[in-house]
C-alpha cells in the first residue's frame, strides 16, 4: 500500500507544486511545510485521543501519501528557489552548500528519531510537526526570488 501511495502522491504533487512553483518558490516551501506540520498535529491529537483510526493500515497509507506530497513540495520549492536565486557561475557552489545543509538536517532528524524510545511516538510526531510549522514560518519570511 505504501508503494501505491507513493506513486499516487508523486502523480498528484508534480503538477500541483510545479504550477505553484512557477509563481513562488518560497510559497511552495511554506505551504508544504505548513500542511505537513498540521498533519503531524492532527495525528498527535488522534493518538492522544486514543482513536482507533491510527491503528488502521489504510490510515497509515493515507498519511504516507500526504507526507510524500508535502515532502515533494518542500524539495521542489528548495530547488526552484536555488535555481532562481543564483547565476550559472555560482550555482554549483550553492547546490553543494544546500545539499550539505540538507544532509546535516537529515542527520539531526535521524537523531530526533533515535530519541523515540526515550520520548514516545506521540511526542516525536508532535515535535516533528512543530518543527515543520516553524519551517513554514521561516520559509514565508524568505525573500521572493522567483521571477
Amino acid at each position: 500500500m505504501l508503494i501505491i501511495a507513493s506513486g499516487i502522491a508523486n502523480s498528484i504533487s508534480t503538477p500541483l507544486w510545479g504550477k505553484l512553483g512557477d509563481r513562488s518558490s518560497r510559497m511552495v516551501m511554506s505551504m508544504a511545510s505548513l500542511t505537513a506540520g498540521l498533519l503531524g498535529i492532527v495525528i498527535f491529537s488522534l493518538m492522544q485521543g486514543g482513536s482507533d483510526l491510527v491503528t488502521q493500515p489504510l490510515f497509515h497509507a493515507l498519511v504516507f501519501l500526504y507526507l510524500t506530497i508535502f515532502h515533494s513540495g518542500v524539495r521542489l520549492g528548495r530547488k526552484i528557489c536555488l535555481v532562481d536565486m543564483v547565476n550559472n557561475d555560482t550555482r554549483a557552489v550553492y547546490v553543494a552548500i544546500s545539499n550539505t545543509i540538507i544532509g546535516m538536517a537529515m542527520l539531526f532528524g535521524g537523531a530526533v528519531g533515535l530519541n523515540a524510545d526515550i520520548l514516545n511516538l506521540h511526542s516525536l510526531i508532535l515535535i516533528l510537526g512543530l518543527l515543520s510549522l516553524r519551517a513554514a514560518v521561516y520559509a514565508r519570511r524568505l525573500p521572493e526570488v522567483s521571477h
